[in-house]
C-alpha cells in the first residue's frame, strides 16, 4: 500500500481519537511516528535504565513551540501568532513545583517512573520568518535548525540543558559533556508525514552558547548524535495528546528505535505503553517498559502462593510468567489498574478496574507483538453492514459472534472483514440491535479487566486462554481470590483444576436445529469449534432465566449438563418480551464459575398486552425446587396459563406444603392470580429434617413434588 493511503488511515484513527471524525478529515497528517530504527540488532537486553538518555536524576529539557507566519487554521488549543495555550504548564521549571496536570510532562515521568525521573525545563514560543511553504516537501530538519538558529538562540541560555554524559548504553553520568541533552520542537503544523521523529532532523550539528547541538538519532548511523525529538501539534489535537506525542519521542531516546508494531497497516492490536501502537491510545508505561528502565522490579509469579497485587500505577507491582514452550522472551505480564491516575489511560471505560493481562511475543522489534489479553474474550465478530451513523463517513458494523478462542481477535484488536483487513471498532451492534459508536478498541463499553466478580480465572480453559502466541496450550492459569478496596489477591495454581471452573459462553446450541415454532435450545459447553472445553472435574451447571429487564432470576435447570431445551414459552425474536438466560458451572471442590454471558431473546405474549411481563403459557407447571437439598430456604416456581377466550382471566390457586404423614405444614399461596410465572420463598427454619412434598391445585389441576430438608 502506499505511503499516502497509509497516512490516510492512520489520520482518520487519531482524529476518532480526538473526537471528532468525519469524511473530510482524512486528507493530511502522517505516519504516528517517523522514528526507523538502525541498529535494533546491537541493543543488548541485559542491561536496564535509559539506553541512549539517562531515565533517573534530572533532566533538563526545553520545549520549543514552532508557528508559521501564513498558519491562520484555526486550533482550538493554539492561537495563531502566539503561543499555545497553557504552555508553561506543559513542564515544570524544577523538581518542586508538582504540577498536577494531565498534559504535564514533569508529572508523567514523575509518576511512571515512581518519583526516580525528574523531567524539568522550560517552554517557549516562536514564529518563524519564513511561509510553511519553505519547508513542505519533509523539511522538519532544514526548520527545526533554523528555529534553533534564528529564533530561539537569542531567547535562551543553551549552556543550562547540558548536564549529562552518555558514558555507554545504559550508562549515564550527571555531568556534562558540551553537547545539549535534550530539545523538544512542537510545531503547529500537520504538512509533515509523521505525528512525531526522535531526531531534530538530520542535518549537521552546530554550535550555541558553547554547546552543540546535534540533530541525529543514535540508531542512524549517518548522524548518531542527536540532541532533541520533533514532534507535531495538529489542529484536532488536545494538550494531553501533545504530551503524549512529546512522551514517546523521548521513549526512543530511553528504550530505543524500535516499536512494538510493524510498518504494516493491518494485524495490529491496540495496548498501552510509552511507545504503544496508535501512538496516543493509551500511553500508561507498561511493565515491561518500566522494568527495562529500571523503574520497577517485575518477579516471575510462583506457583501455589498468594500473591497481593496493589494498584500498578501508583505502586509499581507487576508479575511475568514466561511459557517454557513460548518464545525465549515470551511473556504474559499481569498488572492491577485501579484508575487512580489521570495517566491510567489503559482502557476508555473508566469502570472497568481489575488485573489486566499484557501477552508479549518478544522485545520491541518492529513486530506486531503485543497485545491485550481482554477477559471478555476472542470472538467471531460478524460484519452485518456498513453505516455512516458515526463519525459521518462509512464505517463498518460489527456484531459479536460465537466463540473464537484460537484464531479471533477482541475487541482490542484489528477486525477484518470479507472487504478490509485494518478495521479497528467504531460501530458495534448490541445483543438488543441498537448500533453504538465509540472507540471500542480502547475499551469504551467493553470489559477486558480480570476481576472477582465478572471474570477471576484466566486458564487454558478461560477466553481468552492462556495458550502461547503461537497457540501451544500451557499448564498457566491464575484466578483472583480476594478483592478488597483495590487490592487484587490472585493465586497461581501449578493444578489447574485447584482453580475455580473459568466463566462459560452461553449461546444458541450449534448441534441443534430447532423445527418446533417457539423453542429454544441453549448450550454453555464446548460445543462451538472453537469454545471452551470444560475443566475435567466440572459436574455441576446451572441455568437461570429472567422474564423481562427487571424480572427476577428463576433457575430453570440443574444438573450434569451442559444443553437446555425449552417450549414452555412462546420464544419469538419478533416478540416484545426480553426473556434473559445466565449460566455458571461448578467443579468437584464445590468452585463456582462466575455467570456467564447474558443470552438475550424475546418472547410472544398471546394477550397482546406488552405491559403484562409475567412468563405465559398454554399449560399449568410447577417446577423443582431450588436448592434442593436446603437448609432453611428454598424458592418454588408455578405458572398459571392463560385460559380459553370467553373464560375469566383468573384463577384460584393453592400451593401448600406437607410431610411425610400428609400432614400440612404451610400454606405459602390461597388466592386468585393473573396468568403468568411466579417465585415463592419457603423457610423451613422450625422444622425437623426429612422429606416433605408441595402441591400446586388450580382450575382442576394438581401436581406435586418432593423437597429435602437437611440441617
Amino acid at each position: 500500500m502506499s505511503r499516502t493511503l497509509r497516512s490516510i488511515f492512520f489520520v482518520v484513527l487519531l482524529l476518532v481519537l480526538s473526537g471528532s471524525v468525519s469524511a473530510q478529515d482524512a486528507d493530511g497528517g502522517g505516519k504516528l511516528c517517523g522514528t526507523l530504527s538502525g541498529a535494533a540488532s546491537s541493543r543488548s537486553l541485559d542491561g536496564t535504565g535509559g539506553i541512549y538518555m539517562t531515565s533517573r536524576g534530572t533532566l533538563r529539557v526545553l520545549i520549543v513551540f514552532a508557528s508559521f507566519p501564513d498558519d491562520e487554521t484555526p486550533h482550538p488549543y493554539w492561537p495563531a501568532h502566539g503561543p499555545p495555550l497553557f504552555m508553561q504548564q506543559f513542564i515544570d521549571p524544577d523538581t518542586t513545583s508538582n504540577s498536577q496536570a494531565s498534559y504535564n510532562l514533569t508529572n508523567y515521568f514523575h509518576q511512571m517512573s515512581l518519583g526516580q525521573f525528574h523531567v524539568v525545563g522550560e517552554a517557549v514560543w516562536v514564529e518563524m520568518t519564513h511561509s510553511q511553504l519553505e519547508y513542505w516537501n519533509n523539511g522538519f530538519g532544514r526548520a527545526n535548525l533554523n528555529a534553533l538558529q534564528e529564533r530561539v538562540d537569542p531567547l535562551v541560555d543553551f549552556s543550562m540543558y547540558d548536564g549529562w554524559t552518555k558514558e555507554a548504553n545504559y550508562t549515564h553520568t550527571n555531568v556534562p559533556d558540551g553537547q545539549v541533552d535534550m530539545i523538544i520542537m512542537v510545531w503547529r503544523t500537520t504538512m509533515w508525514e509523521f505525528l512525531g521523529e526522535a531526531s531534530l532532523g538530520y542535518k549537521p550539528g552546530f554550535l550555541a552558547d558553547g554547546k552543540r547541538i546535534e540533530m541525529g538519532f543514535p540508531e542512524r548511523i549517518a548522524f548518531p548524535l542527536g540532541s532533541g525529538v520533533t514532534c507535531k501539534y495538529p489542529y484536532n489535537d488536545r494538550p494531553y495528546q501533545a504530551m503524549q506525542t512529546m512522551a514517546h519521542e523521548l521513549g526512543h531516546w530511553l528504550l530505543g528505535g524500535p516499536h512494538p508494531y510493524s510498518t504494516t497497516i493491518f494485524g495490529k492490536h491496540a495496548y498501552w505503553g510509552l511507545l504503544c501502537n496508535g501512538q496516543r491510545v493509551a500511553s500508561c508505561a507498561n511493565a515491561y517498559e518500566r522494568e527495562r528502565l529500571g523503574w520497577i522490579d517485575v518477579p516471575e509469579i510462583q506457583p501455589d502462593s498468594n500473591l497481593t497485587f496493589t494498584d500498578y500505577l501508583s505502586t509499581g507491582v507487576a508479575y511475568k510468567y514466561h511459557p517454557a514452550n513460548g518464545y525465549p522472551f515470551e511473556y504474559f505480564y499481569m498488572e492491577n489498574h485501579q484508575r487512580l491516575s489521570v495517566f491510567d489511560d489503559v482502557t476508555a471505560n473508566s469502570a472497568d478496574k481489575g488485573i489486566w493481562v499484557l501477552h508479549q511475543k518478544g522485545p520491541y522489534m518492529e513486530m506486531d507483538d503485543l497485545r491485550i489479553r481482554p477477559s471478555d474474550g476472542n470472538w467471531n465478530w460478524e460484519n452485518p453492514g456498513v453505516t455512516t451513523q458515526c463519525f459521518s463517513q462509512g464505517l463498518p458494523v460489527f456484531k459479536r459472534g460465537v466463540p473464537k478462542t484460537l484464531t479471533g481477535e477482541s475487541h482490542r484488536d484489528q477486525i477484518p472483514t470479507p472487504t478490509s483487513l485494518v478495521n479497528w471498532m467504531f460501530v458495534f451492534k448490541n445483543p438488543e440491535g441498537e448500533l453504538n459508536c465509540g472507540a471500542f478498541f480502547r475499551g469504551e463499553r467493553f470489559v477486558g479487566a480480570f476481576s472477582a466478580d465478572v471474570s477471576p480465572v484466566f486458564s487454558p480453559y478461560s477466553n481468552p486462554n492462556s495458550n502461547t502466541w503461537d497457540n501451544q496450550a500451557t499448564p498457566f492459569s491464575f484466578e483472583i481470590v480476594d478483592e478488597i478496596d483495590g487490592v487484587v489477591t490472585v493465586r497461581y495454581n501449578s493444578n489447574q483444576l485447584d482453580a475455580a471452573p473459568a466463566r462459560r459462553y452461553l449461546g444458541r446450541d450449534p448441534t441443534v436445529q430447532d423445527t418446533l415454532s417457539g423453542w429454544i435450545s441453549l448450550a454453555w459447553g464446548a460445543q462451538w469449534p472453537e469454545g471452551q472445553n470444560l475443566e475435567a472435574d466440572v459436574n455441576w451447571s446451572e441455568l437461570q432465566r429472567q422474564i423481562g429487564d427487571n424480572g427476577v432470576w428463576i433457575t430453570m435447570y440443574v444438573g450434569q449438563a451442559t444443553q437446555w431445551r425449552d417450549g414452555s414459552i412462546a420464544y419469538d425474536t419478533s416478540g416484545a418480551i426480553p426473556v434473559l438466560f445466565r449460566s455458571r458451572v461448578r467443579d468437584a471442590q464445590g468452585k463456582y464459575s462466575a455467570w456467564s454471558n447474558i443470552h438475550r431473546t424475546t418472547m410472544v405474549n398471546p394477550n397482546g398486552t406488552e405491559e403484562q411481563r409475567n412468563e405465559v403459557s398454554n399449560r399449568y407447571s410447577l417446577e423443582p425446587n431450588y436448592p434442593n437439598p436446603f437448609n432453611p430456604s428454598t424458592k418454588i416456581v408455578y405458572r398459571v396459563p392463560s385460559l380459553a377466550a370467553g373464560q375469566a382471566g383468573q384463577e384460584f390457586v393453592e400451593l401448600r406444603v406437607f410431610d411425610v404423614l400428609g400432614r400440612e405444614v404451610a400454606t405459602l399461596v390461597d388466592g386468585v392470580k393473573e396468568p403468568g410465572e411466579y417465585s415463592v420463598a419457603f423457610d423451613a427454619t422450625g422444622l425437623a429434617s426429612g422429606v416433605y412434598f408441595y402441591r400446586l391445585t388450580a382450575g382442576g389441576f394438581t401436581t406435586t413434588r418432593r423437597m429435602i430438608v437437611v440441617k
